[in-house]
């Protein structure tokens, strides 16, 4: 019965942030990622839909003057429950009578039936949460494997719609640079660069309760035995573990430097200088960037 849209639940002055919007259509998630924040703050194994979403979305208060960048995968997978409900005719109908809009739809399924069957508005982007194969089998449970992933957003590209990667969590282990590499070349190797939006990187990043949270669900993974720092008032891998693996993710996809849009998410502003070669000056203008950018490629 709360409010559906709201600030990022991580968002902090501690971090540069983008300043995302969230659209809570459907609360807590069906997959069983070990590492997953959302499920600390729901009931355990309940979905939350909003019975009311139309009107909801018809409630919010929207200036047609301003640009917005609103996402709906923050508090559970925006494509694993599919059009169920009328799920996303709702969003794909707000997303069109809105084009000062930037709606995302972030998703780690291969469920992309229906964005072929009803094709989305220029001012959707459809993006994949990725990670190496190793990872994915490990500690992302149910979710689609990344070949499938990456499969399913070539589909999306192919249909004409923006799409983009968020390689959040970049987690360290054994062979990861080979792992992440090979990702990274598959992405190359199958996308036009006008068919990408954005990029994005990020590592894990918890509060204590969280931490708590997953001890106590007692699921098999090896996020918890890796060592973590305090970082940002939150516990995170020490800073040279992070910039080590920003740095070799941002220069093994070098061809796309000059055509799309890359972005720390939820990392302290000083990384930005030695994996971009460069840093917002505030989180006001890193905002303002990405809508810039997201403005330019749908043209």
């Amino acid at each position: 019965d709360g409010e559906i849209l709201g600030s990022c639940p991580v968002a902090s002055e501690k971090t540069r942030c983008c300043n995302l919007l969230t659209l809570d259509a459907v609360e807590n998630c069906g997959y069983g990622c070990a590492y997953c924040t959302i499920q600390s703050f729901y009931d355990q194994g309940r979905i939350y839909f909003h019975q009311d979403l139309q009107t909801k979305l018809e409630g919010l208060d929207l200036d047609p003057q301003k640009t917005y960048h609103i996402g709906t995968g923050q508090s559970s997978d925006s494509l694993m429950w599919g059009n169920r409900r009328g799920l996303l005719d709702t969003l794909l109908d707000f997303a069109a009578s809105h084009p000062n809009v930037f709606l995302e739809l972030k998703t780690k399924s291969a469920n992309i039936g229906y964005l072929l069957e009803r094709k989305p508005p220029k001012n959707v982007i459809t993006t994949w949460s990725l990670n190496s194969e190793a990872i994915a089998a490990h500690e992302e449970r149910g979710t689609a494997s990344v070949p499938e992933r990456i499969a399913a957003a070539e589909r999306i590209a192919s249909a004409g719609s923006l799409v983009g990667f968020h390689f959040h969590p970049l987690i360290p282990h054994q062979g990861w640079r080979e792992a992440y590499k090979s990702i990274f070349d598959r992405l190359l190797a199958g996308f036009s660069p006008e068919s990408v939006a954005m990029v994005s990187f990020g590592t894990i990043t918890y509060i204590k309760p969280v931490i708590r949270s997953i001890r106590e669900r007692g699921e098999e993974t090896q996020v918890l035995r890796m060592p973590l720092v305090e970082s940002a008032g939150k516990f995170s891998y020490p800073e040279e573990t992070k910039i080590e693996l920003f740095r070799f993710a941002y220069q093994s996809l070098a061809p796309w430097h000059d055509n799309l849009f890359f972005y720390l998410c939820m990392e302290p502003a000083h990384l930005w200088e030695p994996v971009f070669g460069f840093a917002y000056p505030d989180n006001q203008a890193f905002e303002e960037a990405m809508k810039t950018a997201y403005l330019k490629k749908i043209g």
